[in-house]
């Protein structure tokens, strides 16, 4: 089975706030979600406490850990949030706080 990515608005405007070269690292490895979605290995963990299924991808990029948060519904992959490790906690808890899967506009 194929999954779609799909980015949510804040998630462009983050993906849009680091270089080109980081942009280019994180769309590839989201693009790896397309096959598997679910967690594997170390780097995909399932967030706990939240209402729908979102989990937590570590992008590694040199010095920098970036984290990307995703949701998946049906065949649909979407991409929430994508910030630096220093800023997780902050942002999971906003997550953590939502009721409801976000809405994604085409």
């Amino acid at each position: 089975m194929k999954f779609r990515i799909e980015y949510t608005k804040r998630a462009v405007k983050d993906l849009k706030s680091f270089s080109a070269d980081h942009q280019k690292k994180i769309i590839q490895a989201t693009i790896k979600l397309e096959s598997n979605p679910f967690p594997f290995k170390k780097k995909v963990k399932r967030i706990q406490g939240v209402k729908f299924p979102c989990y937590r991808l570590r992008v590694d990029i040199g010095d920098d850990s970036l984290r990307v948060f995703y949701g998946v519904k049906n065949e649909l992959v979407f991409i929430l949030r994508i910030i630096s490790k220093k800023d997780a906690d902050k942002v999971l808890k906003r997550i953590k706080d939502s009721k409801v899967s976000p809405e994604i506009k085409n």
